[in-house]
C-alpha cells in the first residue's frame, strides 16, 4: 500500500509542476493540477506530462545556458573571462570530477529523459478511443533519443571520436522512475556507446514515421514542438557525428526544395534579431517572464549581466574579411559580447535545429562519400552558406597531392562550420567527432581529458556500479 500512495504522489507531484512550469517552451497552456488518480491516465494527463518533457530541454543546466555555452566554452569560440572556478575548469579543459556544471547538467539530462519515459508509457496504456496516442510518443522518443544524444556527445565514445571500438556509453533508462523506493532507484551499470546509438537511432526512427511535418493550433500554440523534419535533421546530426555518412546524405535528401536547396534566412543576423524564422526547424521559445540566462552571463555588469564569457580570442580571425557573420558573432557594442544572444531580459530565443546546419551537414557527408556528382554538389551547398555571408564562392580546387579536390573540399566545409555555427553548442562535438581536440586545443594535453569525467557522486553513491572514465 506504501508503495501505491508513493507512486500516486510522485505521479500527481510530477504533473504539477510539470504543468505549472511549462510554458516556457510551448504556448500550449496547460491545467494547472491533475487529481492524483487521473494523472498521466487521461489524454489531457499525458499531454500535461508531454509538455513537462519538453520543458526540461530549456532549463537552464541544459540548453538554457550550460549545454549550449560549455560546447563552445570547452573549445576554442568562447573564453571564460567571469569569477566561477566551476567555468574555469571547462575553458581550460582541466575538469574534476566534482565540477557543480557537470552534475546539475547531467541532473537535468536524466530529469528530462524520466519525464519522457513517463510520457511513452502512459501514452502507450491510454485506453481511450478520442486518443491517437503514436504522435505523443514519437514526440518523447524524439525527446529520448535528443537527450541521449547530448550525454553522449561529452561522456561517450573514445578519445579519438564516436563509434569507435570499446566506445562508452551512459547508463540507459528506458522506464520511468515512480517512486523512491529503492527498487526504482537503484543504480544501473553504464551500457556501450553501440547499445546507446542503437537505441537513439531506433527512437528517432519511431519518431520520424509518426511525427506530423507540422503542428496546426490558433495562435501558433503548438510552436516549439518537434517535428519530423527536426527528427530527420537530428538523426543526420548524430550520424554525420558517428561518420556514418551515407545515412547523412540519404536522411537530408528529402528535406530539399525542387531546386536541391535548404531555405536559409535572406540575412544571418534576422535568425536571431527575429524569432522563428523559415530557416529554424526546432527552436526554444523563451519570453521575460519564462527567461533563459544565456545573455546574462555573456553581457558586461554594466548591460546587466555578470560578464562571465566572451568570444574566444581567436573566434574573429577564424572568419574571412567581409564575412557578415563576425559582426553578429563577435559583437563590439557592447564589446566582448554575441548578437546570437542579446536580450538581457533571457526572452532570447534557442535554436537547437536550423538548416544552415543541415546543409552543412549535407555537404560534409557529400564531400566525404566523393565522386563527381556527390563533389558537385556538396560545392553548391558550401556556397549557399558563404554567398549569404558575403563570402566570395567555394571553387574545388585539385592538387597534385588532392587530385579531386575532395580533401580541400572536407576543410573547408570544417573551417565554414566554425564561423556559421558558433555558439549554438557544435564547436566540441566537431572536434571530438573529427579526432582533432588535442591537435587544435593547446590546453588538452591528456587524451583522457577528451571524455568529461561522470559527475563523482554518481560514481560514489552507486558504490562503483556507475563507472568512472578512465584518467579521473
Amino acid at each position: 500500500m506504501k508503495n501505491i500512495f508513493l507512486t500516486r504522489l510522485a505521479a500527481a507531484a510530477l504533473l504539477v509542476s510539470l504543468a505549472s512550469s511549462c510554458d516556457k517552451l510551448l504556448d500550449v497552456k496547460p491545467q494547472a493540477s491533475l487529481p492524483a488518480e487521473t494523472a498521466l491516465t487521461t489524454k489531457q494527463g499525458v499531454e500535461a506530462a508531454l509538455i513537462g518533457a519538453y520543458d526540461a530541454v530549456q532549463s537552464g543546466n541544459y540548453w538554457g545556458l550550460r549545454y549550449i555555452l560549455f560546447a563552445d566554452m570547452g573549445a576554442d569560440n568562447v573564453r571564460w573571462t567571469g569569477t566561477l572556478p566551476s567555468f574555469q575548469q571547462i575553458n581550460q579543459n582541466n575538469i574534476t570530477a566534482d565540477n557543480v556544471e557537470l552534475s546539475s547538467m547531467w541532473s537535468s539530462i536524466y530529469s528530462g529523459i524520466n519525464r519522457a519515459n513517463y510520457v511513452i508509457e502512459a501514452a502507450g496504456a491510454l485506453s481511450d478511443p478520442s486518443y491517437t496516442p503514436a504522435t505523443a510518443i514519437a514526440q518523447a522518443r524524439a525527446l529520448r533519443a535528443f537527450h541521449y544524444m547530448n550525454l553522449l556527445g561529452f561522456w561517450g565514445g573514445t578519445p579519438e571520436g564516436y563509434n569507435k571500438p570499446g566506445g562508452v556509453g551512459v547508463p540507459l533508462r528506458l522506464t520511468p522512475t515512480k517512486d523512491i523506493s529503492d527498487a526504482q532507484i537503484a543504480p544501473i551499470p553504464r551500457s556501450t556507446e553501440q547499445q546507446i546509438i542503437q537505441v537513439i537511432n531506433d527512437d528517432f526512427d519511431y519518431a520520424i514515421a509518426n511525427l506530423p511535418t507540422a503542428y496546426t493550433s490558433a495562435n501558433n500554440q503548438n510552436r516549439g514542438r518537434i517535428t519530423k523534419n527536426a527528427a530527420i535533421a537530428l538523426k543526420a546530426r548524430f550520424a554525420l557525428r558517428n561518420g556514418d555518412y551515407p545515412t547523412v546524405i540519404s536522411l537530408t535528401a528529402p528535406l530539399r526544395d525542387a531546386s536541391g536547396n535548404l531555405p536559409l534566412s535572406a540575412n544571418y543576423v534576422d535568425l536571431w534579431a527575429l524569432k522563428n524564422q523559415q530557416e529554424s526547424i526546432w527552436e526554444l521559445q523563451y519570453d521575460a517572464t519564462d527567461a533563459n540566462s544565456i545573455a546574462f552571463y555573456w553581457y558586461p555588469t554594466a548591460n546587466g549581466g555578470r560578464n562571465e564569457v566572451d568570444p574566444a580570442t581567436g573566434l574573429p580571425a577564424a572568419h574571412e574579411t567581409g564575412d557578415k557573420r563576425l559582426p553578429v558573432n563577435v559583437n563590439s557594442s557592447p564589446a566582448g559580447t554575441t548578437q546570437k544572444f542579446s536580450r538581457v531580459t533571457g526572452d532570447d530565443n534557442v535554436i537547437l535545429v536550423r538548416n544552415g546546419e543541415t546543409i552543412l551537414n549535407r555537404a560534409e557527408a557529400l564531400a566525404r562519400v566523393g565522386g563527381v556528382a556527390n563533389l558537385t554538389e556538396a560545392v553548391k551547398l558550401l556556397n549557399l552558406i558563404r554567398v549569404r555571408a558575403g563570402l566570395a564562392a567555394y571553387v574545388l580546387t585539385p592538387t597534385a597531392t588532392d587530385l579531386t579536390g575532395q580533401t580541400g573540399l572536407v576543410a573547408a566545409i570544417l573551417k565554414e562550420r566554425r564561423v556559421e555555427l558558433a555558439h549554438e553548442g557544435h564547436r566540441w562535438f566537431d572536434l571530438r567527432r573529427t579526432g582533432t581536440v588535442l591537435s587544435t586545443l593547446t590546453g588538452v594535453t591528456q587524451p583522457f581529458r577528451v571524455l568529461w569525467p561522470i559527475p563523482q557522486r554518481e560514481v560514489l553513491n552507486s558504490s562503483g556500479t556507475i563507472t568512472q572514465n578512465t584518467g579521473y
